[in-house]
This record gives C-alpha cells, sequence and structure tokens, in this order.
C-alpha cells in the first residue's frame, strides 16, 4: 500500500490525514536511520578486515575516512529527529577512538 492509497483509506475512515503523512514520515525515518546504520557497520567491518589482513591493497586512511562519513551521516540524520547522544553510536557500533577523531574532516578526491 503506498502513501495515497494509505491516505484515501485514512480520509474514507474520517481519520485525519495529517496523521497519517505523520506515520508515513516516521516509517521512512526509522527506514534511513536503518540503512545509515547498516552502511557504517558495513565500513566499520571493511576497516577491521583491513586491520585483520597483513599486505592489504586498499589504503587505511579512505576505510577510515569512509567509517568517519558514516558516523557523521548518523549523528546528522539522529540530530535531525531530536536524538542528540553521539556516544550512544559510539557505543553501540564500537566505533574506534581514531574514527570519532575524523568526524567532519574532509579530504580531497585523489
Amino acid at each position: 500500500m503506498d502513501i495515497s492509497d494509505r491516505l484515501r483509506l485514512t480520509l474514507r475512515q474520517g481519520n485525519d490525514p495529517i496523521d497519517a503523512f505523520a506515520y508515513e514520515a516516521r516509517q521512512e525515518a526509522a527506514s534511513a536511520l536503518g540503512r545509515i546504520g547498516r552502511q557504517l557497520e558495513e565500513a566499520l567491518a571493511a576497516l577491521k578486515r583491513h586491520d585483520e589482513t597483513p599486505n592489504s591493497n586498499r589504503d587505511r586512511e579512505d576505510l577510515l575516512q569512509d567509517a568517519a562519513d558514516r558516523v557523521q551521516a548518523l549523528i546528522i540524520q539522529r540530530e535531525a529527529f531530536g536524538l542528540y547522544a553521539s556516544r550512544d553510536i559510539q557505543n553501540f557500533y564500537g566505533v574506534p577512538r581514531e574514527v570519532m577523531l575524523r568526524i567532519g574532516i574532509v579530504r580531497l578526491k585523489r
């Protein structure tokens, strides 16, 4: 059921259409947070694999920066929804301190 179907159903039932939109917005917010969280997990896993693999062919600096960018995206997204405790992210995902220190740093693409 897409949003227009839900809106029609809501209107037919005599419910407030704003509630339908608010519900959709909450669903999309949860989905977006989940996607960003999975991307962060993938970036941290790639960094961990790199550190556990001798003579890895990827640049560790790129992996660190990618993980930091993902943490920053998750922090910004959470703050947009009123969730301000970024330390929760660090603890929940096990983000290394060196990744946290890179948040906000912009590297030029080579």
